[in-house]
């Protein structure tokens, strides 16, 4: 037999075992896009699987990215995409809004979170040796919209006139304003040109990418009239019933790869942050536009269609304070370490602020011991570090009676030496 992959074992790869080597964070996308492997010697795709006799070529495939072995035979959807990439590039975006927009903190009218209500598919014209492809993200490995899809979505909507509150002539300044226009498009009832120049849009639309891994489904799909759709324009009497649709056609099954369970991050910014209502405008359309319209391939049949979901909005934005908060004490620990000048003070600020609070507190009380043994500068210098670390967990101001009043005047003490 040749060896018509030199990267891999043909008897492994033949088998299926190469899966193997794809760990839990690998580009499960470029594995399904590159490293088809159900070929026959003469370059065709199996019309069944050595492997289940009840799979061809295609179907081994798809079942094979789409889910899980888990053990005596049994399998469970497959997830793709690495959380930890994931939250890396929601974290990049959300800054990239801010900047964008020219705001310390973001609310939740500068994004949205989309999840599919059923099935979605994305890139199905894609090339690929089981007819169906997938448009994955490049680098993160997971399905997505691109930005350029996210916007035709947008624009469908406001040519459509979906919005019934806007009038003609508001639909075609909403739609000039938005996505721009060329010199002498014409767009009023009259057909005459509504400008004499070329306007850029208003805004800038960005990749629709998950914010967590993604669930994958196989699915199949029985079209009935193959020969209609491919050449049903050359039909030349009623005695060419291949070609006529019609139903004593057999369905044809085709399996293709879907994504049974995703959450989107999507958003939309002005090129100009004094257009930011704009944007918001345009967001909450585009979010109407994903529920009605829906998006990828096969939205009439249900495929594709997003609700929002606020509950993850609000958590993704109280992840990115939490995030901002700890970013920021940690940069006050930066600058109070740099700070610090003896080894002393260094050691008793490791101690106090680089540990858990509980146990902060209680090496707090061996260094009340030591600043009181110590000589009187050495004193001072661990009474300011101890200072500073109760005013840290707020029982320096208002200390209770019982327990930290007594610890605080003890400080006090030494300080006003």
């Amino acid at each position: 037999m040749i060896n018509r992959i030199p990267l891999y074992n043909e008897e492994n790869y033949r088998d299926n075992r190469i899966r193997q080597y794809l760990s839990e964070d690998g580009h499960l996308g470029l594995w399904f896009t590159r490293f088809f492997n159900q070929y026959n010697e003469e370059w065709q795709v199996n019309k069944e699987n050595h492997l289940n006799e009840q799979e061809d070529g295609k179907k081994a495939w798809i079942n094979l990215t789409a889910r899980k072995e888990t053990g005596n035979k049994e399998y469970i959807n497959q997830f793709c995409g690495n959380q930890e990439a994931l939250d890396q590039y929601q974290n990049r975006v959300l800054n990239l809004i801010k900047a964008l927009k020219g705001k310390d903190k973001l609310d939740t009218n500068d994004y949205a979170i989309c999840e599919t209500n059923w099935h979605f598919v994305t890139g199905m014209g894609l090339p690929h040796p089981v007819e169906n492809g997938m448009a994955w993200h490049h680098t993160l490995g997971v399905p997505f919209l691109a930005g350029s899809t996210i916007k035709g979505l947008l624009r469908a909507w406001v040519e459509g006139g979906w919005n019934e509150k806007l009038n003609r002539e508001e639909t075609v300044e909403r739609r000039q304003n938005w996505f721009g226009m060329v010199k002498g498009e014409k767009w009023d009832d009259k057909g005459e040109e509504t400008d004499d120049k070329d306007k850029a849009g208003q805004l800038i639309f960005f990749d629709a990418v998950p914010i967590e891994s993604v669930k994958l489904t196989s699915d199949i799909m029985t079209p009935h009239y193959g020969d209609w759709y491919a050449e049903g324009d050359k039909i030349s009497g009623l005695d060419e019933h291949k070609r006529i649709p019609a139903d004593w056609h057999d369905p044809v099954p085709v399996p293709f790869l879907a994504v049974k369970k995703a959450k989107f991050l999507v958003t939309i910014v002005a090129r100009d942050k004094n257009n930011d209502k704009e944007a918001r405008l345009a967001l909450q359309e585009l979010v109407q536009a994903l529920q009605w319209l829906g998006a990828g391939a096969k939205t009439a049949a249900g495929y594709g269609h997003f609700v929002r979901n606020s509950g993850e909005e609000e958590n993704l934005l109280e992840k990115k304070r939490e995030e901002e908060t700890a970013q920021k004490l940690a940069a006050e620990k930066e600058v109070r370490r740099n700070e610090l000048k003896s080894d002393l003070e260094k050691e008793v600020y490791l101690d106090l602020f680089e540990v858990a609070q509980n146990e902060a507190e209680k090496r707090a009380n061996g260094w009340l011991t030591k600043m009181e043994a110590a000589e009187p500068e050495d004193a001072k210098r661990i009474a300011r570090q101890l200072k500073a670390f109760y005013e840290s967990i707020n029982k320096w101001e208002k200390p209770s009676k019982k327990k930290q009043k007594p610890k605080v005047d003890r400080i006090k003490k030494i300080l006003e030496k």
